[in-house]
This record gives C-alpha cells, sequence and structure tokens, in this order.
C-alpha cells in the first residue's frame, strides 16, 4: 500500500506540471512530411525506426541490426524474430510487440541427434516473436526509456503490421499488394498478396477490410563463403580421421512459414474509429509444428474535445507447439504419445490524453492509462509423478500496470515524465527436493509469488537549433522474473528458485539530435542523433551450476550478486539529396555480465549469449539515375569482435564434479569480415519496382555473431585426448536475389 500512496501523491504533483506526447512532432522541423525512418531525427532519446520491411529483401535480422544498439539473436531451429536491445534479450528485458501487443511465444526445438546427445545439434529454448516479415511495414525501437505499461528493462521494439492505408492508393476503392522474390543458395522463393477495400461515408467516415496471404521457403543446405556445403563439412584430426563437422542436420532445419492476416477497419463517423484483426503464423521447424494465432481489436474516440481522447487495446494469442512422433527433446517424456506446448496471452490496455494548450508559448500532454497481461504457459508429455523436466516450464504470469505518460512543452523546452506503478504475480508447481540441501520448502508445493514495483523515466530536451537539439534522461526500469526461470526445474524442486528477485536498471543517457531540410541544396535532407548511455542493473538474473555431496548436481536461476553494467555510444545518420543517398549507423559498447550455464550445449538450450560485438556498423549508400527510376546502392556490414560461449564444460572439457560454483567462459570468434550487398532497382511506374542484388557479394566465409549454433561442438580429441574445439558454424556465402513489387 505504501507504493500505491507515494504513486498517488507523486502523481498528484506531476500532473498539473507534466505531459506527454507519443506522437513525433513536425511543427518545429518543417511544413513538409516527414518520412517514418526521419522521426527518430527530431525525436529526443535513443529512437530508432526501419521502414519498409515488407519491400526489403535483406533479412530481417538485418534490418533490425542495422539500428544503433539494437541487435538479434539468431536461431535457425525457431523461425522467430528475438530482438536484443544492448546486449539483453528475452520476455522482459524487451519489451517485443506487434502492433503494440507483447509477445510471449517461447520455441522449444526438438534436438538435432541423439537423446542427450553432448554433440551437434541440441535442441534451444528461447523467446522470439512469431511474425511475417512480409506483412511488416515498420519497426519503432527505443532504448533505455519507456512510456506506456510495458517498457522493457532496457527498451522496447515494436512491429507495425500494414494496413489498408499500405495497400490502396489515394483516391482508389479496391487495392492490391503483391510481391515475389527468389534467390540462390537455398533463399526462397518468398511471395505475398494482400487484397484491400475501402469505402468512404457521407459524414466523413469510412469502412476498409484486407486480407493477405504470405508464404516461402529457405533451406539451412546452403553454400559457405569460399565453398562447401553446410551438410558435407568435414575436420581431418590427428588420426587422420574424416570428421563431420557441421554444426546441424539442414533437413531438420528447413522451413516453409506461412502467413494470414485480415483486417476489417471501420470509421463510422470523424469521432470513432476501430480496427479488429486477425494474423496467423504456421510453420514446421525442428521437429515440431508452430501455429501462432493473435486476435485484436483497437478503439479510438476522439472528439473535438482536448480532454477527451481515449484508446482500447484488447488482444488474444494463442501458440502452440506440437512435435512429431519421432522429435526427440531433453525431456523423459515421450514424444510417440503426444508432446506438445502451448502459450496463451491475454492483453488488455485503456488510456485516455488530456492536452492543455497555455496561450500557444506551453502546452502541456498527459496520458493516464491502465495495462493487463495474463500469460500462461502449458505442456502436454508423460511422466512420472516423481520426475521432473526442464521442457517448457509450467507456469502463469500476471502483470498489472498503472501507468502516466506527461510532457511539458515550453518555448525551446520539452521535459517528459514517465511513471508506471506494476503489480506482478508467478503461479507454478516446484516438485520436492533431491539432491540439495539447501532446497527449501523440502515438499512439493505450488507456489505463487508476488511484488510490486515503481519505475520512472525523466528526460528534458531543447530544442536550441535545427542542427543541435540536446537531451539528457534517466530511468529506473524493472522486470519481474518470468516463469522459465522461476520454475526451471530441470532436477526436481532443487532447481526452482521462489525467492528470485526482480532485476532493476538505471539508464544514464545524453545525446543529440540533428534534422535539417536544405543542408546544401534546396530539396536535400540531413538527419543525425548521437547517445552516450550508462546502464547498471541490480539483481541480474542468470543460471549457474551446483554441486553437492559425491556427483549430484543441479542447476538453478539465481540473483547475481554484483550488478551487469552496459555503456556505449550509439550514432545514426542519414542524408538523401535525391541524386545520392545514404544511411548509416554505428554501435560501440562494453559489458559486464554473468554468463548463464544454460548458454552452453550440454545444458538444455535455454537462451544463448546475448553480449553484443565491440562495434558494429550499417551503411546503406546509393545514387538514383532516370529521373530516380533507376537506382544503384550497396549495404556495408561491419562488426567488431565477438563472443561465444565456450564449448568446454571444465577446463579440459570435461565436466568437474568438485566445482561449487559454475558459470560458462566466453571465446572469441574469430575475425568477421566486413560483408558487401550490392543492389539495384527499377521502378519504370509508381506501382511496379524490380530488384535484383548479390548477398556477401565477395563470398566471405564467417561467423554470424550471436548464432545460437556457433558454440555448437562435435566431440574431436587429438591424439592426446584432448578435446578440439572447431568454428564450424559458417554463414551463408554468395546469394543472388531477384524480386519485384506490384500496387495498383
Amino acid at each position: 500500500m505504501d507504493k500505491f500512496l507515494k504513486f498517488s501523491l507523486v502523481a498528484a504533483l506531476v500532473l498539473p506540471l507534466f505531459g506527454e506526447d507519443l506522437e513525433f512532432d513536425t511543427l518545429k522541423v518543417s511544413g513538409k512530411k516527414i518520412s517514418n525512418d526521419e522521426k527518430p531525427y527530431i525525436t529526443p532519446g535513443a529512437v530508432s525506426s526501419v521502414d519498409k520491411i515488407g519491400s526489403s529483401t535483406q533479412s530481417i535480422d538485418s534490418l533490425v541490426r542495422s539500428m544503433p544498439g539494437t541487435y538479434t539473436n539468431t536461431d535457425q531451429s525457431q523461425g522467430t524474430v528475438a530482438v536484443n536491445i544492448r546486449g539483453m534479450t528475452g520476455l522482459g528485458r524487451v519489451n517485443t510487440m506487434v502492433d503494440g501487443v507483447t509477445q510471449t511465444f517461447f520455441g522449444t526445438s526438438a534436438d538435432n541427434g541423439k537423446f542427450h546427445q553432448t554433440g551437434v545439434g541440441m535442441g534451444t529454448s528461447v523467446f522470439g516473436a512469431a511474425v511475417d516479415q512480409n506483412f511488416l511495414a515498420s519497426v519503432d525501437v527505443e532504448r533505455g526509456t519507456f512510456s506506456g505499461g510495458h517498457g522493457g528493462l532496457m527498451g522496447s521494439a515494436n512491429f507495425r503490421t500494414i494496413g489498408v492505408d499500405d495497400v490502396i492508393s489515394d483516391g482508389n476503392n479496391f487495392g492490391f499488394l503483391g510481391r515475389y522474390s527468389y534467390g540462390s543458395n537455398g533463399v526462397g522463393p518468398s511471395y505475398m498478396g494482400s487484397v484491400a477495400s475501402k469505402f468512404s461515408t457521407e459524414n466523413g467516415g469510412s469502412y476498409g477490410v484486407l486480407f493477405g496471404y504470405s508464404a516461402k521457403k529457405i533451406s539451412q543446405n546452403y553454400k559457405v563463403g569460399g565453398g562447401g556445403k553446410i551438410d558435407n563439412l568435414h575436420f581431418e584430426d590427428a588420426y587422420n580421421k574424416e570428421n563431420d563437422v557441421s554444426p546441424f542436420n539442414p533437413k531438420e532445419l528447413t522451413q516453409r512459414p506461412k502467413g494470414y492476416l485480415f483486417k476489417f477497419e471501420a470509421k463510422p463517423d470523424e469521432k470513432n474509429s476501430a480496427t479488429l484483426s486477425y494474423r496467423r503464423y504456421e510453420n514446421t521447424l525442428a521437429g515440431r509444428d508452430i501455429t501462432n494465432d493473435n486476435y485484436q481489436i483497437d478503439y479510438r474516440f476522439n472528439p473535438d474535445n482536448n480532454l477527451l481522447d481515449l484508446n482500447l487495446l484488447l488482444a488474444y494469442t494463442k501458440s502452440n507447439q506440437k512435435y512429431s512422433k519421432d522429435a526427440i527433446v531433453l525431456t523423459r517424456g515421450d514424444a510417440k504419445k503426444g508432446l506438445s506446448a502451448s502459450n496463451n496471452a491475454l492483453t488488455f490496455d485503456i488510456s485516455n490524453n488530456f492536452l492543455f494548450d497555455f496561450n500557444g508559448d506551453s502546452s502541456l500532454n498527459v496520458k493516464l492509462g491502465a495495462n493487463y497481461l495474463q500469460n500462461e504457459y502449458k505442456n502436454r508429455m508423460h511422466i512420472f509423478k516423481t520426475e521432473t523436466t526442464a521442457f517448457q516450464p509450467k507456469g502463469e504470469q500476471e502483470i498489472k500496470t498503472l501507468y502516466l505518460d506527461n510532457t511539458l512543452s515550453y518555448d525551446i523546452f520539452d521535459l517528459y515524465v514517465n511513471l508506471n506503478l506494476v503489480n506482478w504475480e508467478l503461479k507454478g508447481h516446484k516438485p520436492e527436493c533431491n539432491a540439495s540441501p539447501t532446497c527449501f520448502p523440502k515438499r512439493a508445493m505450488d507456489i505463487s509469488k508476488k511484488d510490486t514495483n515503481l519505475n520512472y523515466s525523466f528526460m528534458l530536451s531543447a530544442n536550441i537549433d535545427e542542427l543541435f537539439s540536446p537531451f539528457i534522461s534517466y530511468s529506473l526500469s524493472t522486470r519481474a522474473p518470468n516463469v522459465q526461470e522461476m520454475f526451471f526445474a530441470s532436477d526436481y524442486g532443487d532447481s526452482v528458485n521462489p525467492f528470485l528477485k526482480p532485476e532493476e536498471a538505471k539508464t544514464y543517457q545524453i545525446g543529440f539530435n540533428s534534422f535539417k531540410h536544405g543542408l546544401f541544396t534546396n530539396d536535400d535532407r540531413f538527419g543525425f542523433k548521437l547517445t552516450y548511455y550508462n546502464t547498471s542493473v541490480k539483481d541480474y538474473i542468470y543460471s549457474l551450476s551446483l554441486t553437492g555431496s559425491g556427483a549430484n548436481r543441479w542447476m538453478i536461476y539465481a540473483n547475481s550478486l554484483d550488478d551487469a553494467k552496459f555503456k556505449g555510444i550509439e550514432a545514426q545518420i542519414t542524408y538523401d539529396m535525391g541524386v545520392f543517398y545514404t544511411k548509416a549507423s554505428y554501435s560501440r559498447q562494453t559489458s559486464k555480465q554473468p554468463v548463464s550455464e544454460t548458454y552452453g550445449n550440454r545444458a538444455f538450450g535455454f537462451g544463448k549469449i546475448s553480449e553484443l560485438p565491440k562495434d558494429y556498423a550499417t551503411i546503406d549508400i546509393g545514387t538514383r539515375l532516370m529521373d530516380e527510376k533507376l537506382t544503384f546502392g550497396s549495404v556495408i556490414k561491419y562488426t567488431g569482435k565477438a563472443k561465444r560461449v565456450h564449448p568446454s564444460d571444465g577446463d579440459d572439457g570435461r565436466v568437474d564434479p568438485n566445482r561449487v560454483l559454475s558459470q560458462k567462459k566466453t571465446q572469441d570468434l574469430p575475425q568477421i569480415p566486413t560483408i558487401f550487398d550490392f543492389y539495384a532497382t527499377y521502378k519504370p511506374t509508381s506501382n511496379l519496382t524490380f530488384k535484383v542484388e548479390v548477398q556477401n557479394a565477395f563470398d566471405k566465409n564467417y561467423l554470424d555473431a550471436l548464432n545460437a549454433f556457433n558454440s555448437i561442438q562435435p566431440e574431436l580429441y587429438d591424439k592426446n585426448d584432448n578435446s578440439i574445439y572447431l568454428f564450424s558454424n559458417s554463414s551463408r556465402g554468395r546469394t543472388f536475389l531477384a524480386s519485384f513489387e506490384y500496387k495498383f
């Protein structure tokens, strides 16, 4: 009650002083229209955007990585997008959303080898968003600060799907949007078709409907840089014996995802608007069938009244993974009897915007809202009552949030004060203790853990000049433990930690924006953003291995005694003068964080290393010819020193039964070369675009940073029986693609 009282008092003091404008402000910059990917340059704080995702032949991972401070953890056995912000990923650490709805999907792939095999192809379990790139219009990322009901410990990413107006051209009642691409080296085909219809009413309203279908094929049996296919990689050991060192079996990882999208958009009058949407994702991958269904309603009531702008969101997501009868998973369950996992999530959000305008020279925007998230994980398996499993931990998560977002604008200054009060509860089952003398409570029992946390974010910005608009911010954000951490029952109740505390992050940021029309010519556009950040995370949650008497050993999630540290600089720039353009981003960071025991290939594959490369950059540069109908360009990707979890478990590659505390070691990857992609587009008419592209044009052999299979290692030994650790998870070599997009 004390925290609720404190929040009420703070809200009472802040309401008359501050407000928030969540929309990007273009009035102070120019009367010309600002594109979505230019808006970050007029928005204070560490924010970034990528536009036209569905039209790009770059992978969604490459597009996300093109933003500073933003990365992805990749895993060919998952088929999802795992956004990484500043070295942290997963549910709650990064709030990954699709159309404003938090994604909670937790995927577990089947093993690619034998039961409890130590070498190639262990299954993995990670959080990710099940989205179809063909249906995506844009993604917006916010780092270090937050707004609304769920900000994420390190930040948030919101993927927006296409709507009726993305398909229908202005002035038309019917529209079609189609895309097709095909590539060499196991990429494609990929195609999408969307149709939409929209009709206006006499009172200024409209009604529209959209249906889209998407499908593609991605093979993992590709040629690596320099030659050789992924399924035919061999290593000649000290005994002159040929060993297969392929990092995975590509037959199990070839995927053919399908996507469906339906939207009904109603605007009966100028005051009311609503969107009813259904999105479905299907995939068969790594020994299981994956389905993800999302039902969503968005409603807005916005009369001509500064004190009433009501927004409502209601969404229900149902995800299922049904494993094939011959699938092998790290569990005692029998897949032949029917092994499956499900995740159901209910989201409700309601808010109202209050706008106060004080004589034209100052304004106050207040957004008051409430958010509710109920998230439940289940599994169906056949095990004895006395047995336990780390496969898809069961449990329920409930998060209730009261939030207050505010912005006060006066002259050239904007002050942002965002608060939210989070009440969370975790429910699950703890099996009885087995080997740990410190395991408590000893008996099996159902557990409910709950708490309330206050989060806040402050930012001050000054629009001193178009080329210099500085900002400074400070935020405190928390993340409650999730079901998979608290109820990780790999070893009976010994691995369940009902005493886990929430993580708490304190983040300082300072930087500035620049954006100007007509920098060197009358029609050019220039944008620049530079940010420094410093984050300290208290009670960082990680997994470790404990050893009791004899060889008894168990894993458990715990709070780190030392704070995890993250700091770095982020820069992004854009310049477009029509005939020439460039977009670039650069990130450099350092971090100090524990490495979880479960990151290793012997440890159930729960998550993988999330530490970002030391630095990385993406440059997109090109020229437009023939009245901008023909474009030639290049995407250049630089990656600095990156790491993997060392495949060994002990100093000599064997399990050390005498260890009391365990922490995985990391190992530098071989130097990653700079990768060059080249492309050409031709747009003979406004509604037709052709594109050809060559990716990894110089056919470099390299390991992709933060890939789950980098640490997978076949067991190889030299003549002295010492372990040999190779880097065999090479990325895709030179690949040619051709595509077209048609819209009418």
